[in-house]
């Protein structure tokens, strides 16, 4: 699977390459040791609302699309009949003669935010790979267009990097809180200490021990940047 931007994957990838970076380890060395050094990362603000179907990239949807297309009219009939009350309220609102077409167009028009209430059993037997992994996740992990990852940092390693669920489960020492944009523009090559100095993120815990070890963190944006991302929005 692709690592999407924000996923299981990506973040599982993050891991792996911080845990190979030497500056990081050299640089955080000590850190989390006789205090709580994970952190609760919170990604507000993700364009869930703006965001369709026919918004997300075509690798992500086209063989979707391509097994619709593919199905018998007895099989295409079915998937319709079984349609949710919402989708067909969407679907009546389509002009054109090509059921077919017409499909496709309502479904593209479908927003995140809307897909757990309009998307049906049959349709979702269709949506396989990525879109489906990364579906489940949304419906999983985002709630209020605000997803969390937790980072079990201790003594020049990440120990687990993980989307919760459940963020009051967590034990962070530190959060950071900022909207989508700006944590993609971390991972594009900003800087941590900067956007936290300027307020573009919001930071709980000691800022003092912070930039203390403000090496690790400039490494560990640097790492973020070196990981492979494929953006969702």
């Amino acid at each position: 699977m692709t690592d999407w931007f924000p996923s299981e994957e990506w973040l599982e990838s993050y891991r792996a390459n911080l845990n190979e970076d030497d500056v990081y380890a050299a640089e955080s060395d000590d850190w989390g040791v006789d205090f709580n050094g994970n952190f609760l990362f919170v990604l507000t603000r993700l364009p869930l609302e703006e965001t369709t179907f026919g918004d997300l990239p075509d690798e992500l949807t086209a063989e979707l699309y391509d097994r619709i297309d593919a199905l018998s009219d007895d099989e295409f009939g079915r998937l319709r009949e079984t349609a949710t009350p919402a989708f067909d309220e969407r679907l009546e609102s389509v002009e054109g003669d090509d059921e077919s077409e017409r499909f496709r167009r309502a479904l593209s028009d479908v927003t995140l935010a809307d897909a757990p209430d309009v998307v049906w059993p049959e349709l979702e037997e269709l949506i396989r790979g990525d879109l489906d992994s990364l579906l489940a996740q949304l419906e999983t992990y985002v709630d209020d267009a605000t997803v969390h990852a937790y980072l079990e940092l201790e003594d020049g390693a990440c120990r687990r990097a993980d989307l919760v669920e459940d963020s009051a489960a967590c034990e962070p020492g530190f959060e950071l809180e900022a909207p989508y944009e700006t944590w993609t523009d971390l991972v594009e090559g900003a800087d941590v200490i900067e956007s936290v100095m300027s307020n573009e993120m919001d930071l709980e815990g000691s800022v003092t021990r912070v930039l203390h070890y403000g090496d690790a963190a400039a490494a560990m944006g640097d790492v973020a940047g070196e990981t492979d991302a494929r953006y969702l929005f």
